[in-house]
């Protein structure tokens, strides 16, 4: 799971994201989450998610073969994050285990391309 780019146009955000199925089984995508993750440091620690809704998807795979790669586009409303916050990105394989979860930086989504 890699974030190749992310561009900022108008009032939206566009994720392009790219899944590498590497194994030697299909993966059969469940969802993709995108969700805004506070952190709070010290003792005591507390942590929040909020759900990011897409506006769109564009050319997302039920199913990535094995040995493939999937390249698609997720569109956002415009947002930005302090620095006590970050993107957590989650892939999720429906009937499987092999779940990934990537954490974005606020600096990559504060400085999109």
């Amino acid at each position: 799971l890699t974030v190749e780019n992310i561009v900022f146009d108008k009032d939206e955000l566009y994720f392009v994201i790219e899944i590498e199925n590497t194994s030697t089984m299909d993966y059969d995508l469940n969802f993709l989450n995108l969700s805004v993750e506070t952190r709070q440091k010290g003792k005591r620690k507390s942590l929040q998610r909020l759900y990011q809704e897409p506006i769109y998807k564009h050319n997302l795979p039920s199913k990535i073969m094995e040995n493939e790669t999937a390249r698609f586009v997720y569109v956002l409303s415009k947002f930005s994050l302090s620095d006590d916050r970050r993107a957590i990105l989650e892939l999720n394989e429906k009937n499987g285990e092999r779940n990934i979860k990537m954490k974005l930086s606020h600096r990559y989504i504060n400085n999109p391309n």
